[in-house]
C-alpha cells in the first residue's frame, strides 16, 4: 500500500468543489458576468481561481460578512500559495465589507431587506450571510450605479438559512406584515388538495 502525503494540505480540498462548479457552468456564463456572493475563504478562492484559470477571466466580486476584506485577501492568498497558483488574490477577487454592525448583528434595514426580497421574489435569504451580502451588493449598486451599469450579475446564494432561527424575535414585527399568496378560485381546495396554506 502506498502512503501518499498531501503536498498542499487542505487547500485543494477547499478549492476543488468551487473550481469544478465554475468549470461545469462555464458554457452558460458570458464574459460580462460579474459574480457576487457571500462566502467562506475557500469558496471565494475556488471561484476566483476557477475564473482566472478559465476563459472567463472575470474578477470575482465578493462581500465579506464576518471579517474585514484584508483578512480574506490574506486567507485566499494562503490557499493560492499552497496551490502554487502564481497569482495575487487582489488580481482575481474584489472583496468589499458588508459586515455592518458585526458578524450576525443586523440593522433593522438589513432585516427589512431580507423580508422584502422574500416577499418580492420568493427567495429566502438569511440575515447572517446571504442577506448581508445581498444587502451590501444592492447598497453598492445604489451608491455607485456607474460601476454596475450594463453588467450581468450572478449572485451565488450559498445558503445559511439556519441563521433565521436566531433572529425570530427581531423578525417578528416584519413577518407579521407578510401576506399569503392569492390562489385563483378555480384551484380546488377540498380535502387538502390544492390548499396552499
Amino acid at each position: 500500500m502506498v502512503n501518499v502525503q498531501p503536498v498542499i494540505g487542505n487547500a485543494i480540498e477547499n478549492l476543488m468543489p468551487q473550481y469544478a462548479f465554475l468549470q461545469f457552468h462555464m458554457l452558460t456564463i458570458e464574459d460580462k458576468v460579474l459574480e457576487m456572493l457571500n462566502f467562506s475563504g475557500g469558496t471565494i478562492a475556488g471561484l476566483s481561481l476557477g475564473s482566472w484559470l478559465s476563459t472567463l477571466k472575470s474578477k470575482v466580486h465578493a462581500f465579506s460578512v464576518c471579517d474585514d476584506p484584508d483578512y480574506f485577501y490574506n486567507f485566499v492568498q494562503g490557499l493560492l500559495d499552497g496551490l502554487e497558483a502564481g497569482v495575487d488574490s487582489h488580481d482575481i477577487v474584489n472583496i468589499q465589507n458588508a459586515k455592518g454592525l458585526g458578524y450576525a448583528i443586523n440593522t433593522p434595514e438589513e432585516l427589512k431587506f431580507v423580508k422584502e426580497v422574500a416577499s418580492a421574489t420568493g427567495v429566502v435569504l438569511d440575515p447572517v450571510y446571504s442577506g448581508k451580502a445581498a444587502y451590501g451588493m444592492i447598497k453598492d449598486m445604489t451608491e455607485n450605479p456607474k460601476k454596475w451599469e450594463g453588467r450581468k450579475i450572478l449572485f451565488i446564494h450559498t445558503g445559511g438559512l439556519l441563521g433565521l432561527f436566531d433572529k425570530i424575535e427581531e423578525m417578528n414585527s416584519l413577518v407579521g406584515n407578510w401576506s399569503r399568496m392569492d390562489v385563483h378560485e378555480d384551484i380546488p381546495r377540498k380535502d387538502g388538495i390544492g390548499k396552499m396554506f
